[in-house]
């Protein structure tokens, strides 16, 4: 325990500072020009922001999106993937609370500089080797380890997991993901120090009649040079205020006006049977249903949009536009 000051050693001390014996400790140094430096809030270190969760949360439901379309053709069955939960947990917490044994996949998410672990539930992981090897998809009264054959098929998910996740965050980051290691006893996974803040993203995988889960969990040392990227996608769709509608209904606008859209002046039309399409040879006159005084349509897009006579400017056939058609 440290030592306590006395009274009498307190008073001295005080006399010494007002008599100049003891200098006062010098102001720290301004920080030179150039350095970088960020914010740190010491109330709640390494956490995610509530705008920047929002963001995480649009990205694991589209996650989730991609595997419930992804999954139904491959195993033969109904699939709905749901997401349950966004934590932000310490790493230690995450492995004591994973059951065993389990399917763990070390998971390296280049190009940021780290790893994460995805894990799947014997509940998910048994229903899908038995519907791949041709069962109806029961889960095991008794969850065990899996077999060499069993985790080679288990690899391939994953892979088609990490492809999900790829295409879910491909407007924000370009994965290159890969898989470092399979284990089924999460203690002896260890991608971060155990108090390093992580986040867990929980899933509810219905699988035919059957539920399982799936966890995600990423450090936040992984996530960290992407946050503010996930905080600025969270601002976009956030619902907008009426002036900001008012911007981007004006830029749209802009955009879309200098679209290029065909015109074509429609000088007639007529109906023949298939026999006599068949019968037409070179220098065949077929007749149209409009006559030279009468006005021709002309359509925008392939709408008919105005009434107009056909003429010539110059060398160049043209038509002068009447009206607009009113529907």
């Amino acid at each position: 325990m440290a030592d306590i000051l006395s009274q009498e050693e307190v008073d001295l001390l005080l006399s010494a500072v007002s008599e100049g014996e003891i200098t006062a400790p010098e102001e720290a140094p301004e920080l030179e020009a150039g350095v970088l430096t960020t914010a740190y809030d010491f109330r709640r270190p390494e956490r995610v922001s509530k705008e920047q969760l929002k963001g995480l949360q649009s990205l694991f439901e589209a996650f989730g999106r991609e595997m419930s379309i992804l999954f139904p053709p491959y195993l033969r069955t109904v699939i709905r993937i749901d997401l349950t939960s966004i934590d932000q947990l310490t790493y230690d917490e995450f492995i004591l609370s994973v059951a065993r044994p389990t399917a763990l996949s070390v998971v390296n998410m280049a190009p940021l500089e780290g790893n994460a672990v995805l894990e799947m539930s014997p509940s998910m992981v048994f229903p899908i080797i038995d519907r791949v090897l041709g069962g109806k998809g029961i889960t095991l009264a008794e969850p065990r380890e899996l077999t060499e054959i069993e985790n080679r098929i288990i690899q391939r998910i994953v892979v088609m997991i990490l492809d999900s996740l790829r295409r879910s965050w491909e407007q924000l980051i370009e994965f290159q993901l890969s898989v470092v290691q399979q284990e089924s006893d999460p203690l002896i996974v260890q991608i971060v120090a155990g108090s390093e803040m992580t986040v867990l993203v929980g899933y509810e995988v219905h699988i035919g009649d059957t539920v399982g889960t799936m966890n995600f969990c990423v450090p936040l040392l992984v996530l960290n040079p992407i946050l503010d990227q996930i905080n600025q996608q969270a601002h976009f769709s956030r619902r907008m205020s009426p002036e900001m509608a008012q911007i981007t209904r004006d830029a749209i606008s802009l955009v879309v006006r200098k679209s290029m859209v065909p015109v074509e002046a429609i000088l007639g039309q007529t109906r023949l049977t298939v026999r006599q399409i068949a019968s037409l040879k070179r220098g065949d006159i077929v007749q149209i249903d409009t006559s030279p005084d009468d006005p021709i349509g002309v359509e925008v897009g392939g709408l008919p949009f105005f009434l107009a006579q056909p003429g010539r400017r110059r060398e160049q056939s043209a038509v002068q536009l009447l009206s607009f058609i009113r529907e």
